[in-house]
């Protein structure tokens, strides 16, 4: 009789061991499908999913509920804040448009002035009110532009366009900037031709934005050249302006991509911060990129910036 209990026993011990183990197999399963399915709706948030168990468990049931229901509040707060953003971007190129007429007005009827009549000292006013139009107007403009970029409704055109020949024409445009500011222009540029994917008129504009950038902050040298490379991922063609500065660390580099963002944290030269961030976008756009970095050379600063196109099937192979 005590052999039978002992084996009965014995068999329900195996039994009970044999069914905590399958369940134990079993919830490790499903948790590892469960943090599976939950780095995927990490991964892309703004799908409308939920985290299913496939094994029944009280406890895990309740845990993933709770899960759940902070999925669903970080997506409606993720859906509110996109739609505040956007009625904020759509507000400020409203604004912007709006302020372009009357600023237009004011530089004409400025315009109309007639300055013989004016002693000197009005006639310096009359210019410092000039400047700051026009200071103002610029600003608006880029703030228009701005808002625009960083909306999801611009497209650009993209086709061939020659790298070489949109640098000289830039360089040529900004020379008299460059030139007041007594700054050693070193430019290199192949002879032959240098395409890349590009659009002509957005590439333009950000030359121009560097150039500018540099016109106002060089201390005396400006770098400007043109290559092409082969990389891993395909043909680049790199563009690098470079220009002696005055102190800055690498955060400070970073960070002179952001809006209103300066070095040196003034408005002494009615600089917005603007350009740069707006050559960001434009060469997002077009599939390139942009960076900034120190460099040291013999003792002195220099700030430089690498700009990398896709050069696609327009550059021929050396």
């Amino acid at each position: 009789m005590a052999d039978a209990l002992l084996t009965v026993a014995l068999v329900c011990a195996i039994a009970a061991a044999v069914w905590f183990g399958v369940r134990y197999l079993l919830l490790r399963r499903s948790i590892r499908q469960v943090d599976r399915e939950l780095r995927a709706i990490v991964a892309q948030l703004e799908e409308n999913r939920i985290v299913r168990l496939p094994q029944p468990d009280r406890d895990l049931e309740a845990l993933l509920g709770t899960l759940n229901a902070a999925l669903d509040g970080i997506r409606r707060q993720g859906v509110e804040h996109a739609r505040r953003e956007a009625d904020l971007k759509a507000q400020v190129e409203h604004i912007s448009h709006d302020l372009r007429t009357p600023l237009t007005s004011i530089r004409g009827y400025l315009a109309l002035v007639d300055e013989a009549r004016l002693d000197d000292g009005t006639r310096a006013s009359l210019a410092t009110v000039r400047r700051k139009a026009s200071s103002l107007e610029r600003l608006v403009a880029q703030f228009y532009e701005l808002s625009r970029l960083e909306g999801d409704g611009v497209e650009l055109e993209l086709g061939e366009v020659d790298v070489g020949r949109a640098l000289r024409e830039a360089v040529a445009e900004q020379y008299r900037l460059l030139s007041e500011r007594g700054l050693d222009v070193r430019l290199s540029v192949p002879e032959r031709a240098v395409p890349a994917c590009a659009n002509e008129d957005a590439l333009d504009r950000v030359f121009s934005n560097l150039l500018h950038n540099a016109g106002k902050y060089a201390k005396s040298a400006l770098e400007v050249s043109v290559r092409q490379t082969a990389e891993e991922d395909g043909r680049r063609v790199l563009v690098t302006f470079a220009n002696d500065a005055d102190a800055l660390d690498e955060d400070q580099a970073e960070r002179l991509f952001q809006p209103f963002y300066t070095a040196d944290g003034s408005r002494t030269q009615e600089s917005s911060g603007l350009g740069l961030a707006i050559a960001r976008h434009l060469l997002e756009r077009m599939g390139g990129d942009i960076g900034a970095r120190l460099e040291d050379r013999d003792g002195t600063q220099w700030l430089r910036f690498d700009i990398a196109l896709d050069a696609g099937a327009f550059l021929p192979s050396d």
